[in-house]
């Protein structure tokens, strides 16, 4: 008699088991039977700050790395050896959560999964979740260590086609969380943004470019002190993204753009909370196809709820608090 599990139904997606299995009882590793949305063409590389070690494969959790760092670069050296004649390889890296933070990341990664294997994130860290710190040192995820020959895509540094889900980044001090130059078709989902320095730098900023890319159910800000900013975008095109249901709680801007090119991102549903701006958009475009939408976000502010220097009709649905009184801004 067969032991593979039955077919789903109703509008469940088939299951494909992992090629070399036979039963779920041969599953190894950690592995599952069930492939969205479908096996990678790649590898998968493991770390564990626990037992891992930098002299390891990473390539199961018998032997993983030991720092996030060590499998992006396997992971990078491996793509572009293997990603020729058109085709797309993408690996993932899973991050096992432990009860001690993992070093700094600033390995540019491209075409990889960055997924936090642990608790959810608690402000603190460390507590079971895959927790990144840059320990005031540093920033918690820099990825500015470019090999400009790896990839003509990229000029500076950052990643594209890197989703990163369920990771804890914090720092304190003049630093950022999480700071990026160019993040292209890429994403974030559950992840936090922590800087528990009083009046520091931050939670996440993209410094050049962040196009084509999710920012989905994170949270910026502090448990023993708040930073100045939560979501900053700045310096070059912020064009094609989706920015929703996040959530900061900061000294200065819960959001601040001044990038040109914003044309089809839509920012919606937010919860941006900052000590002068919920939201405040200096751009100087003036074309209301290239300007952002702002839609059903809520944002409150010592000074404005809500700032948007040019195209004001692209408001649609919003409240925004200043001085304890709230204000719709629809489309106005």
């Amino acid at each position: 008699m067969s032991n593979l599990p039955s077919a789903p139904s109703g509008n469940q997606r088939p299951y494909r088991l992992i090629k070399g299995v036979s039963s779920l009882s041969d599953l190894k590793d950690g592995a599952s039977a069930w492939s969205y949305p479908g096996d990678y063409p790649g590898r998968v590389y493991y770390v564990n700050n626990i037992t891992g070690s930098s002299g390891n494969d990473g390539l199961s959790w018998d032997r993983p790395f030991a720092q996030v760092d060590q499998a992006l670069l396997a992971s990078e050296t491996f793509r572009i050896t293997h990603d020729t004649n058109n085709k797309m390889v993408r690996n993932v890296v899973y991050v096992q959560g432990t009860t001690t933070s993992y070093e700094k990341i600033d390995q540019d990664a491209n075409a990889v999964d960055i997924i936090g294997i642990g608790n959810r994130a608690l402000l603190g860290g460390a507590a079971g979740d895959a927790h990144i710190d840059g320990a005031g040192a540093a920033d918690a995820m820099a990825m500015s260590d470019l090999v400009a020959t790896w990839d003509s895509v990229i000029d500076k540094g950052g990643g594209m086609g890197v989703n990163v889900r369920n990771m804890h980044f914090a720092t304190t001090g003049n630093y950022f969380a999480v700071d990026v130059e160019t993040w292209l078709l890429s994403s974030f989902e559950d992840c936090y943004f922590l800087n528990n320095g009083a009046n520091s730098y931050g939670g996440f900023r993209a410094s050049l470019h962040f196009a084509g890319s999710l920012m989905r159910n994170c949270h910026a800000g502090g448990d023993s002190g708040s930073p100045q900013d939560g979501f900053t975008f700045t310096g070059g095109v912020f064009n094609q993204n989706l920015i929703e249901g996040n959530w900061a709680c900061v000294r200065r801007y819960g959001l601040y753009t001044t990038d040109y090119l914003q044309g089809g991102t839509v920012i919606r549903n937010n919860h941006l909370w900052g000590g002068t701006y919920g939201i405040y958009d200096a751009t100087e475009h003036t074309g209301l196809l290239g300007l952002a939408v702002y839609t059903d976000n809520r944002a409150f502010g010592s000074v404005a709820g809500l700032s948007i220097a040019t195209g004001a009709a692209r408001s649609s649905g919003n409240y925004a608090n200043y001085g304890g009184t709230t204000t719709l801004y629809d489309g106005i």
